[in-house]
């Protein structure tokens, strides 16, 4: 086993999950997870004193869709978990369950051993001020426009939504966050997103888009999807769970990590220091109130951000 992926959790556990001598800590993860990752997680959790047991699980055939019931019973059942599947499990039930009944929960979706040595080990004392610095500003202002000379022109109203930063730490019970880290998620007002955004860099689960994805968008909903086979393929993905709610414009947030680099893999790419992400479905678990089968998000590169009047992002390059 590689022991610089071992140091890595071992990090990612203690200084991220706040792991504790004598806590029970679970390690979930699906059939299509590389073995070796799983098992350093694991001799992580025990080198930190912790009873550490792990679940592999069925992979689900769609992001997000509910695990098989043992997932739910295991993370409700831990003091904390780590969650570590190919395809991710982020918004299902199993995880706000389980948050509901104290468990800390990392969520490390897509998480391979490159990230390890690259996204993981960012300088996370420079990127959590960061990321502070646009919580403070989130949480304060009323909407948010971004534009983009690929077409993105949209703004999200977002007053009295609080924002969360994911900065890696997961110290309090039922509190969530991710490894790696480096971003923010807001849940816009719902009912109230208006304009057109362009997806120029990756759209789960599809990956890195093969042509940008137009999506226009009127009172909080994907109304129209244009582009090229990504696109139809995104389509035809939304309309087959038959629930108006898929198309709901759920989350945004910017990227605070400077390892972190265009993978096709959200767990990162939502990570890009400067890039912007929307996240579309389901908002519960985000400070938002719609319920839905699925949540996905896709990749705005170089965006042009305004908060409120102020501008702090231009072209991908963050100016606070």
């Amino acid at each position: 086993m590689n022991k610089f992926i071992i140091q890595s959790a071992f990090n990612v556990m203690k200084n991220g999950l706040k792991v504790k001598p004598g806590e029970e800590v679970v390690i979930v993860a699906d059939d299509k997870q590389n073995e070796q990752l799983v098992d350093a997680f694991t001799t992580a959790g025990a080198l930190l004193g912790a009873k550490t047991g792990k679940v592999i699980y069925p992979v689900v055939s769609t992001q997000n869709e509910e695990p098989m019931g043992i997932v739910a019973e295991s993370l409700k059942s831990a003091d904390a978990a780590v969650v570590l599947p190919v395809v991710s499990i982020t918004h299902v039930e199993a995880i706000r369950q389980a948050r509901k009944q104290g468990t800390r929960v990392l969520v490390c979706s897509g998480l391979d051993e490159r990230m390890m040595t690259g996204a993981v080990n960012a300088d996370y004392e420079k990127m959590s001020e960061l990321t502070s610095q646009f919580v403070a500003m989130l949480e304060s202002a009323e909407t948010v426009r971004v534009t983009c000379p690929n077409g993105t022109d949209i703004t999200f109203p977002i007053k009295g939504r609080s924002t969360m930063a994911v900065d890696g730490i997961c110290e309090e019970a039922g509190q969530w966050n991710f490894a790696p880290a480096g971003t923010t998620a807001t849940a816009p007002l719902e009912g109230a997103t208006n304009g057109t955004m362009v997806f120029d860099g990756s759209l789960a689960p599809f990956g890195i888009v093969d042509k940008p994805v137009v999506l226009k968008v009127a009172d909080g909903m994907i109304t129209e999807i244009e582009g090229g086979n990504t696109a139809v393929e995104f389509e035809a993905l939304l309309r087959s769970f038959n629930n108006p709610n898929v198309y709901n414009i759920a989350e945004i947030g910017i990227g605070t990590n400077d390892k972190a680099v265009l993978s096709g893999k959200l767990i990162e790419d939502e990570r890009i220091l400067g890039a912007f992400h929307v996240g579309i479905g389901k908002s519960l678990n985000i400070g938002g109130n719609v319920d839905a089968p699925f949540h996905t998000d896709g990749m705005i590169l170089k965006p042009t951000m305004w908060i409120d009047n102020r501008l702090v992002v231009e072209n991908g390059t963050i100016l606070v």
